[in-house]
């Protein structure tokens, strides 16, 4: 067993589910190790088991699934209201949907706290929601250049772009207006410009989530 797996460590709980009579199948987003599935004997009685708490964790590794042989908080639980816990929800599908077992991303740890702690500070919403997108798609691979297009020019606020998801973007006679894409990277969130680019991260999401919907969007959409 490595001391990454003997230390306590720093852990965020992204999902749960009943496993037997009294026990868990929790997946972790662990700094050290990324994201992990661990068994939790009796963890139904375990009211510090739950999403935006952070955790210190003991994991020991045993086959597929680590077993969580010790949990405590390490600070007060986020508060999360309304749209902001559904934004939340979203966040935690995300990285459960998207991140691959036991792979590290050490850089995506400190991007997943400032976006729950913005969310809990009531930011503009879906400013951190695209925010939180195009960082984990950059840290995953998959982002593109916002400052140049797939010919290697640079984007122009005169022209209009079409995007290639696998790509990048492309001129076109219509599409994304230049001005909206170049300050979305600068970080300039006009109403078109956050339509642009919901738009844009949907479209780059989509290849990687296959066809089965996000439950986080469908609790959304309820309230």
């Amino acid at each position: 067993m490595s001391r990454a797996e003997q230390d306590l460590q720093p852990a965020w709980l992204l999902h749960r589910r009943p496993f037997r009579n009294t026990s868990l199948i929790v997946e972790l987003f662990v700094p050290r190790l990324g994201r992990v599935g661990a068994v939790v004997r009796g963890g139904r009685k375990d009211p510090s088991l739950a999403p935006f708490r952070p955790l210190l964790v003991e994991l020991k590794k045993g086959g597929e699934l680590y077993s969580l042989r010790g949990c405590e908080p390490r600070a007060s639980s986020l508060r999360l209201d309304g749209k902001a816990l559904y934004c939340g929800f979203y966040v935690n599908e995300l990285l459960t949907r998207l991140l691959h077992r036991d792979d590290p991303h050490p850089d995506l740890w400190p991007l997943y706290e400032q976006t729950l702690t913005a969310l809990s500070h009531g930011e503009m919403l879906d400013v951190v929601l695209r925010q939180f997108e195009m960082g984990l798609l950059e840290e995953m691979g998959y982002g593109i250049s916002l400052s140049d297009d797939i010919q290697g020019d640079p984007i122009s606020s005169a022209l209009f772009y079409q995007l290639d998801p696998e790509q990048g973007l492309v001129s076109a006679g219509s599409g994304y207006a230049g001005a909206d894409l170049l300050a979305m990277l600068n970080g300039d969130w006009q109403p078109s410009v956050r339509k642009a680019a919901r738009q844009i991260c949907r479209a780059l999401l989509a290849p990687h989530l296959g066809d089965r919907p996000l439950k986080s969007r469908e609790l959304f959409r309820e309230k």
